[in-house]
């Protein structure tokens, strides 16, 4: 499957090369340096392009990167002149290693196995992977999950790939072969339940592997791959997804409306098992869509009605499975931990141009310009202030919540853990004395200037946090 889908990106890449028309972002800075300064084929930038390389990335590439970028025969000409160029331009790793690095590359007839594969000579350490971890969301979730499982399942091992990946692309340095497998080797080292080849997978021709592999490799590799298949594909037309499953919907034949009537007739009477109430939640979505899409007159309570699981205390999930499938990657909530600062800045700009009407909510907001605050702290501000920017919506024909009551109901804090146990049994105790039933909520213990714990409290259940972002995605 890997090799499948490097020979797509080189056709779609091929392509570029063919009719440079196709390039929907130019780089200007490394087109004035291939094709101004350099006076290199066209091609050349073409192919560098297409697999998002940036001047930032060539002053780091390395002879394996090289060879994996120019991988089709026809471009090896186009390789050599492009690493001529980099031998005598200052900035490029090749202009300072060029002796070494080539006596090391022509000393070998083989690469070693995926196990017991030599490292060569790299800038990274373990103190290095440790700090990588420390500055990301994603890097803190994977350390308190390895200390509380002792291992690390496939989401984590994903978000451990992904941080160190993002490191690269954040400062702009393309991530060669050997880094890779350093990385490896200290997450091994880190996390002794890892396995390094599921990391990074060296070639070797010994067994017939022709290309790296591994969680690393594979992130950054192909992290432009599906922005490439979709240029091609669309045509630079961009798809509005409801408007592609509104169609769906309207279009459902006599037999798929018959089928997911049953499903939503199961539903409207069966809780569990809950592994069922999801799937055919999943399989009934066009139907609800249809509903929508035909009834003029429906509204939430119509909704509700038809669809009662909304209402369960794991209603929420149902919500976020329906825009997971219609957005596909984009309704994967773990992309929040990537553009949670850019929403938090573009956020606290709206509320200063918007002000606040409330007392607690400009309490909280002035407390935003004390130096050296928090993140966790400033998270938990911005989430409480976010309802007195959005005003509560009546619950009832006789109940319309304060902006405080809103802002409490979402995320409560408490100064001690004693101070939230007994909170969430009096809440307990009153909604179950007037039969109401418990929507998850937020619990932070300490101060506002120091926040130590965060929970998400639902019926039957307390789940603990180790950052505000987590709390609020749970």
């Amino acid at each position: 499957m890997a090799g499948k889908s490097k020979e797509t990106v080189e056709v779609i890449v091929d392509d570029i090369v063919a009719d440079p028309e196709l390039i929907e972002e130019h780089d200007p800075e490394l087109q004035e340096l291939i094709l101004g300064e350099w006076n290199l084929d066209a091609a050349i930038y073409s192919i560098l392009v297409g697999h998002g390389i940036t001047v930032g990335y060539l002053k780091d590439i390395d002879d394996a990167a090289l060879s994996e970028i120019f991988s089709v025969i026809k471009w090896t000409g186009h390789k050599y002149a492009l690493r001529k160029k980099l031998q005598s331009w200052p900035e490029s790793s090749f202009y300072s290693t060029n002796a070494s690095h080539e006596h090391g590359h022509t000393s070998s007839t083989s690469n070693p196995g995926p196990s017991n594969h030599c490292l060569l000579p790299s800038s990274v350490t373990r103190s290095h992977l440790e700090d990588v971890l420390e500055r990301n969301e994603k890097g803190k979730i994977v350390r308190n999950y390895y200390e509380k499982h002792h291992q690390l399942d496939t989401e984590h091992k994903k978000y451990l790939a992904h941080t160190i990946v993002d490191y690269y692309i954040a400062n702009d340095r393309y991530f060669t072969l050997t880094d890779m497998a350093r990385f490896a080797h200290y997450i091994v080292e880190r996390f002794p339940s890892e396995l390094a080849e599921i990391y990074f997978n060296p070639r070797d021709n010994s067994i017939g592997k022709k290309h790296p592999s591994g969680l690393l490799y594979d992130r950054f590799h192909n992290r432009n791959k599906k922005s490439l298949l979709e240029r091609k594909r669309k045509s630079n037309d961009d798809i509005d997804h409801w408007k592609e499953y509104e169609a769906k919907a309207v279009a459902l034949s006599v037999e798929d409306i018959e089928r997911q009537n049953c499903h939503k007739n199961w539903l409207r009477n069966n809780q569990q098992p809950a592994e069922k109430v999801t799937q055919l939640w999943k399989e009934s979505l066009l139907l609800r869509m249809r509903t929508i899409v035909q009834d003029t007159e429906v509204d939430k309570k119509n909704v509700l009605a038809e669809w009662p699981r909304l209402t369960d205390e794991n209603g929420y999930l149902l919500i976020d499975a329906d825009f997971c499938s219609i957005y596909g990657e984009l309704g994967d909530l773990s992309n929040i931990f990537n553009v949670w600062e850019g929403f938090v800045e573009r956020f606290l700009q709206y509320v200063e141009q918007k002000g606040l009407n409330d007392d607690y909510s400009r309490e909280l907001y002035s407390r935003l310009h004390e130096t050296n605050i928090p993140k966790d702290s400033r998270d938990f501000i911005c989430c409480t202030i976010f309802h007195g920017i959005v005003k509560p919506v009546r619950t009832s024909s006789r109940k319309l919540p304060t902006i405080l009551q809103a802002q409490t109901d979402m995320c409560y804090a408490c100064k001690t853990e004693q101070d939230f146990s007994e909170a969430v049994a009096e809440l307990r105790d009153e909604y179950e004395a007037n039969a109401v039933q418990f929507f998850p909520r937020i619990y932070v213990i300490g101060g506002t200037e120091h926040l130590f714990a965060f929970y998400v409290v639902r019926n039957f259940s307390t789940n603990f946090h180790h950052s505000c972002v987590a709390s609020i995605l749970s």
